[in-house]
């Protein structure tokens, strides 16, 4: 089987995939890939170049999840200014080793996350397709946007998202307009 490196621009695929879960409040949460379909359906959505590729990538479904888990966790940690956890960067690594050079989250010094590169060998199509939203989210964690990396804090969203400028709150425009509605009828309930 011939290795596929997928190659996405920025760092957008390791931000989707882990807004693929909708906070709706605190401890509450809907989980937009529940099958197969739904993966295929969201990497057709994502890339629709990838055709067949989709509902190959779509039959490994627990490892999109558990690198999505990953990916949530760390970009939680960074969010918060809380240490880097072990685990989402040894499960973030691993997926990214799956390309013949990929690069590592190193935190030999945690206060400041860096990109290393590392050689390694391919291990099929789907694995290279989770090496690079693996290496689009050690590119947030290691990189520069890390400081640009925030939580949509709308109602019914709580996604990621990299802040195009500085004063920015919301992932889209949407969800700042539901916020904005949501604190209107706050008030308008508390006053009648």
């Amino acid at each position: 089987m011939t290795s596929l490196t997928f190659e996405w621009p920025g760092r957008g695929l390791a931000v989707d995939l882990a807004g693929t879960v909708v906070v709706l409040s605190p401890g509450r949460e809907i989980d937009l890939l529940t099958s197969p379909n739904d993966l295929a359906h969201w990497l057709r959505v994502e890339e629709p170049w990838l055709g067949p590729a989709a509902e190959e990538a779509a039959l490994r479904l627990p490892d999109f999840r558990g690198l999505r888990g990953a990916i949530r966790d760390l970009f939680g940690a960074v969010v918060a200014g809380e240490p880097i956890p072990d685990g989402p960067v040894d499960d973030l690594n691993a997926a990214s080793a799956a390309v013949p050079t990929y690069p590592v989250l190193d935190v030999r010094d945690p206060s400041r996350p860096s990109v290393a590169t590392v050689a390694g060998a391919t291990k099929g199509r789907t694995a290279a397709l989770l090496a690079a939203i693996a290496r689009s989210a050690v590119e947030i964690v290691g990189g520069p946007d890390r400081d640009r990396l925030r939580v949509c804090p709308a109602p019914r969203c709580g996604r990621f998202f990299v802040s195009s400028r500085p004063g920015r709150r919301w992932c889209t425009d949407a969800c700042g307009n539901r916020a904005r509605v949501a604190r209107h009828l706050q008030r308008r309930r508390a006053t009648g």
